[in-house]
């Protein structure tokens, strides 16, 4: 008998590709969609590429690869009006788009470029399809932040209709997604992503060390079409081919050096290194990244770079001592022992400022002292600072110091005097100032000679841990700062008295001595001398004349202030810690309060 023939085994299932690996904040949409928890996601801070499967997508791209294959799909600004990732979206949109405008002729006599006109467009695409996503690019000017009044009927439908896309239950049953692409999400009306609504809030980062790393990595071996032959300089003279890149620095060496970089800042940074053939080293990176801070965030803050360590502050011994163990274990990395904020308190001109340069020199970081971020402009300042955080947390490790902080972030504001700007900065910064994941990154350090007009809350541990009082100058702290001076300034010199001169500019602060340092030095020099002799320092202190002549009162006043709000008794002098241990500190503080009021001083 024959034998019957067996049905062919049935072949095996065509493997399904890998899911992409995603960005962690890319995952975070994925699952928020699969799970139903949202529809529509606002993503700010974008300005870069997104990596995906080893490419580097624009913002647009990456949207499409990894949340729409196999959807219809069209991209929306107020510049380009409707376009499409493809020529099948295209036929699909501009096909409902005939339908639409057979149905409503009078969208024929108007811009489709306008938010008001585009967005029932967009609408209808979305509840006449399933599986369709819209990608509304530049939400900023969309629903821009602006208080009620100011804004026009046109921008209050087109907030109201994105409100009511979030929560549209038919959206959700045909599997539509909603993508609102913002650069600052202070930029956009908050209402849209207040605490009521379904919108979900997504922010970019800058790429952190291993993902820059990779990216370096990825354009070091592009093909020379796109990005020519890169290697090592380590002997030029054995390769027979002249080095188009010449990099000092290995690539993990570098990646570590460009943090706060984006990838197309690192990408033109290597590519005009090419141009010019300058080595890639750390001068070169430095004056990049400098640029690039100043370039994003303006006049927010000023790139400082220390040239010395605390070696050149004269007396303070006791703060030096501990603001040197603070920068030990910066460098060593020891993020947990590091405080989240160090506050300097004291009258003005004792080397507030000049000390916490001389800090974050000795941690080997950034140094930024921060500017106004306060604007007239509706947004702007909400927008500053979001700007300035996210480009802080880019940056880490960094330290950022902020002066005169009780005059600008510290004060809370309960009235709404300028729309409520002041009270949302303030809780804004307060909440950054508290966040424990930036402990030992990124540090901030602030001065004030007025504590007692800070918010207690901003002056709690875990915000500012550690507050450090600094005094005028006593006789022996002159002293050592005329003789440190000189040696900081490096101006040759034969003073064998410095002790005179101290003792005849009591009252004197750091920067007035530093000045009569540089009048001695003037003197000399007009009388064609290069080195200065002790004719000349006493001549300087008999001519000069404080700026500001000191307030004794005022000056005792600060001081008391700072005696209170300091956290170490260690930094006190024993004067100090008998009125605290009296218990007539506070007495004695307003009681200066007081008399200083009364003859109308400033307070």
């Amino acid at each position: 008998m024959p034998e019957i023939p067996q049905p062919p085994s049935a072949a095996p299932e065509a493997e399904k590709p890998a899911p992409p690996v995603l960005p962690e904040w890319a995952e975070h949409i994925r699952s928020s969609f699969i799970s139903s928890a949202a529809v529509q996601f606002l993503i700010h801070g974008v300005t870069d590429l997104v990596p995906l499967n080893g490419e580097y997508l624009s913002v647009r791209q990456f949207l499409y690869r990894a949340f729409c294959r196999g959807k219809k799909v069209v991209f929306y600004d107020i510049s380009e009006g409707f376009h499409y990732p493809g020529p099948e979206h295209e036929v699909v949109f501009r096909r409902f788009l005939d339908v639409f405008l057979t149905r409503n002729p009078d969208f024929r006599q108007v811009s489709l470029l306008a938010p008001q006109h585009a967005l029932p467009v967009l609408e209808e695409f979305l509840l006449m399809h399933n599986g369709a996503v819209a990608v509304i690019e530049y939400g900023e000017k969309v629903v821009p932040q602006k208080e009620h009044r100011f804004m026009s009927f046109d921008e209050k439908q087109a907030l109201t209709t994105l409100q009511r896309w979030a929560s549209d239950p038919r959206l959700l049953r045909k599997n539509n997604a909603v993508f609102l692409v913002a650069h600052t999400l202070a930029e956009v009306h908050e209402e849209l992503y207040s605490g009521t609504s379904r919108v979900e809030v997504v922010e970019v980062p800058l790429p952190d060390e291993a993902e820059r790393l990779k990216y370096i990595s990825y354009l070091l071996t592009t093909p020379e079409a796109e990005f020519p032959d890169t290697r090592t300089d380590q002997s030029s003279e054995a390769s027979p081919k002249p080095l188009r890149l010449r990099l000092e620095m290995e690539p993990a060496v570098l990646a570590k050096a460009t943090n706060g970089l984006s990838y197309v800042q690192i990408a033109n940074m290597l590519r005009r290194a090419r141009q010019s053939g300058e080595r890639v080293g750390h001068g070169m990176v430095t004056r990049w990244k400098r640029r690039s801070i100043e370039a994003e965030l303006g006049e927010l803050v000023e790139f400082v770079q220390p040239e010395v360590g605390l070696e050149a502050l004269a007396g303070m011994d006791q703060q030096k001592d501990l603001l040197l163990r603070v920068a030990q274990a910066m460098r060593e990395g020891h993020r947990r022992v590091v405080p989240q904020g160090i506050m300097l308190l004291g009258p003005p001109g004792c080397g507030k400022t000049f000390c916490m340069e001389c800090f974050a020199h000795d941690c080997g970081i950034p140094f930024l002292r921060l500017g106004n971020i306060f604007s007239r402009y509706v947004g702007a300042t909400e927008a500053n600072l979001e700007k300035l955080l996210h480009c802080l947390n880019a940056l880490s490790p960094v330290f950022v110091f902020i002066d005169e902080f009780d005059q600008s972030y510290g004060r809370r504001v309960t009235s709404e005097g300028d729309s409520g700007v002041s009270r949302r900065v303030f809780a804004m910064f307060n909440a950054y100032l508290s966040d424990s994941s930036r402990q030992g990154r990124v540090l901030i350090g602030a001065a004030s000679n007025r504590p007692d007009l800070i918010d207690p809350s901003t002056l709690r541990a875990g915000r500012f841990d550690l507050k450090i009082p600094f005094f005028l100058p006593d006789d022996a702290t002159r002293s050592q700062i005329l003789e440190v001076t000189y040696r900081t300034l490096r101006i040759d010199h034969r003073i064998e008295d410095f002790a005179g001169p101290a003792q005849a500019t009591r009252g004197y602060s750091g920067a007035d001595l530093r000045e009569l340092v540089l009048q001695s030095f003037r003197l000399a020099t007009f009388e064609g001398r290069r080195r200065v002799m002790q004719r000349d320092l006493d001549a300087a202190v008999a001519d000069y004349i404080p700026p500001v002549r000191s307030d004794p009162e005022m000056v005792r006043f600060m001081e008391l202030l700072a005696v209170s709000g300091t956290t170490s008794k260690r930094l006190l002098s024993p004067e100090h810690q008998a009125l605290i241990d009296s218990g007539r500190l506070q007495a004695e503080i307003d009681d200066l309060r007081q008399r200083v009021s009364q003859r109308g001083a400033t307070m």
